[in-house]
């Protein structure tokens, strides 16, 4: 980290940083709206870190037309195009999570992923940086064995500390040789091996669930599982109520 004349960071710039260094990175615009930040406030605040060198910040480009701002990010010929991110650097992300995470930067494909967890997580959990609260999945590639279904995270119970769930979030329809079944039957196994509670699946719109449903029917007619354990939710739904709240 550099030291910036002017520039002291504060233990809120140090929770967001542990935060952000577990979740790999977030949309600058993300932060805005989980904490209703004004504009001003928001880039004042990443600049901060910025300059400071202990994250980047880039824009993702999906290829596709929109409204984008120009910012203090921007080189000065640069049109910009994409949205805003900030991720911590790689030296950065290692002094939080005490293992070297290795090189990241967000892709155009994992970017609504990574983003959907990160909010999600944001609404039931705050800025809560205890791994034993929130496991993301960065530190889960750590710990899980070879061969065991990684979980988008591990969330303990609010009104039972004694049970962990695993989180599953679903955007889109998984085609293909049952392969949606067969994601759901990992989750479930993975789950049952590192004695979770079970799974909480969060996923986006009507027919996702429905189809996240028939499958974990179909699992249960064929294999025999009990349910019990897997809970389906709306996702957006989640997001909306909890920031309503």
């Amino acid at each position: 980290m550099k030291d910036v004349p002017g520039i002291r960071l504060q233990g809120y710039d140090t929770r967001w940083h542990e935060w952000l260094s577990q979740m790999y990175g977030v949309p600058v615009a993300l932060i805005g709206r989980m904490t209703a930040m004004r504009s001003e406030r928001l880039y004042r605040m990443v600049r901060r870190w910025y300059v400071t060198e202990w994250c980047n910040v880039g824009r993702i480009d999906y290829e596709t037309p929109g409204s984008w701002r120009r910012s203090f990010f921007d080189a000065p010929d640069a049109e910009p195009n994409g949205p805003l991110w900030v991720w911590p650097t790689r030296e950065a992300s290692w002094g939080m999570l005490d293992f070297d995470p290795g090189e990241w930067e967000p892709k155009a494909t994992t970017a609504a992923h990574l983003t959907a967890i990160a909010h999600l997580r944001y609404v039931l959990t705050g800025l809560e940086t205890d791994p034993d609260v929130w496991t993301s999945e960065r530190i889960l590639r750590r710990r899980i064995e070879p061969g065991f279904h990684i979980h988008d995270g591990w969330l303990l119970d609010e009104d039972d500390y004694d049970k962990i769930w695993g989180i599953e979030v679903e955007l889109s329809r998984k085609f293909g040789s049952g392969r949606l079944a067969k994601n759901i039957a990992a989750a479930l196994e993975s789950a049952a091996h590192h004695n979770l509670a079970g799974v909480q699946y969060f996923v986006r719109g009507e027919e996702l669930r429905r189809a996240v449903a028939r499958s974990a029917n179909y699992l249960a007619r064929e294999q025999g599982l009990d349910l019990s354990n897997l809970h389906i939710h709306d996702l957006d739904a989640t997001l909306a109520r909890r920031e309503e709240a």
